[in-house]
């Protein structure tokens, strides 16, 4: 019977350990879950970090901007995310229920979606326009459709009472 209940006993601390999560965030996606995998998380997934929706088909052209949960002992049997943007974009910056007024500094935007970026300006009592950053002059109204390449003012700088967004089309690549 002392054995059953010793038996019982590690059946729970084996149910109830912990692992400790790596940090990936900068790595690859391929090399985080990889590594991940190796330290005993195997409930993966990942996700576009800037809203469009991409998935992620192959891993090794994608790198790694947050992950869920933050690294640090977990629960081994947790679904862990990976929010990632294409090699060579800029990983956005967490603006969640942001809403600019004059006097803010100017939040970084670049690599995210136009309608996040316009929805977060709705305050202010200047001019927010979008513009197509290739001077092609294309219509932005889909905003859903055009992601920010650059601002006025840019990332950091004062917010007066208008901003533009430089755009382009989510399958477009921002021009040098």
């Amino acid at each position: 019977m002392g054995g059953m209940a010793i038996l019982l006993v590690t059946a729970v601390s084996a149910c109830s350990s912990a692992e400790e999560l790596p940090n990936m965030v900068g790595s690859q996606l391929q090399v985080a879950q990889d590594r991940a995998q190796s330290a005993g998380f195997t409930n993966l997934s990942s996700e576009d970090a800037t809203g469009q929706g991409r998935a992620q088909v192959w891993d090794r052209n994608w790198r790694v901007c947050s992950q869920d949960p933050e690294p640090g002992e977990a629960d081994p049997d947790v679904l862990v995310v990976f929010s990632a943007v294409k090699e060579g974009e800029s990983c956005p910056a967490s603006t969640d229920g942001y809403l600019a007024m004059p006097g803010d500094e100017m939040p970084g935007y670049i690599g995210r979606n136009l309608m996040d970026a316009m929805d977060q300006m709705a305050a202010l009592t200047g001019e927010v326009t979008a513009v197509d950053a290739t001077g092609a002059a294309r219509n932005t109204d889909n905003e859903n459709n055009w992601r920010v390449c650059a601002t006025t003012p840019a990332a950091g700088e004062v917010i007066e009472d208008s901003v533009v967004f430089e755009v382009v089309p989510n399958e477009e690549k921002c021009p040098d």
